[in-house]
């Protein structure tokens, strides 16, 4: 058997690992925006006392529940501005999705990629190998039910929460991904 030299421009050299962590300028837009949509329905729970009438306990109800949503939304995202750990890490022919789980999926395992205003979902060739491990993850994956794959994928990561865009991720999941012996071959001939 032969050995073909391999172009300098197809050798893999390893590229540097992909890190990306919670953005605090997202996160503190996450925050006020959330707030907005939270004080005006903060207004609308002294309906609850009845005193507006049988109309005022049903827009007080509304109000506490849009305030709960919204004041959730900017309290989980009060708290990651606090942590300051690697979210998402695209290394040596791997990605590490923290919210997933803390196991490893090798790139070759993605199927597809779909992009979405702030999110990124992958669709994964056998993705009972590397299930959910978050029980938040869990509990939206379930309360979407069976259009949670088409709307989310198997894993999926907010880039609008994160200190690197969408595309920016694509291209270290390219950069990463280990060629094979074919795209090797073929490189070496148009090369």
């Amino acid at each position: 058997m032969s050995k073909r030299r391999v172009p300098d421009a197809v050798r893999e050299s390893a590229p540097e690992p992909f890190v990306a962590c919670f953005s605090l300028p997202k996160l503190i837009g996450w925050i006020a925006g959330s707030g907005i949509f939270a004080a005006p329905c903060l207004l609308l729970v002294p309906g609850l006392s009845g005193s507006a009438g049988p109309g005022g306990v049903l827009i007080g109800l509304v109000g506490l529940i849009g305030s709960l949503f919204f004041g959730g939304i900017a309290a989980v995202q009060t708290l990651r501005l606090f942590d300051r750990r690697p979210q998402v890490v695209i290394h040596n022919g791997s990605i590490y999705v923290r919210p997933h789980g803390d196991m490893r999926i090798p790139l070759r395992a993605i199927k597809g990629v779909h992009r979405d205003a702030g999110r990124l979902s992958l669709t994964l060739h056998k993705p009972a190998k590397y299930p959910i491990e978050s029980r938040h993850r869990r509990f939206i994956w379930r309360l979407n039910g069976s259009a949670a794959r088409g709307f989310f994928g198997d894993v999926w990561i907010w880039s609008n929460q994160l200190d690197h865009p969408r595309d920016a991720f694509l291209a270290a999941i390219a950069a990463h991904r280990p060629l094979t012996d074919f795209e090797r071959r073929l490189a070496g001939i148009s090369a």
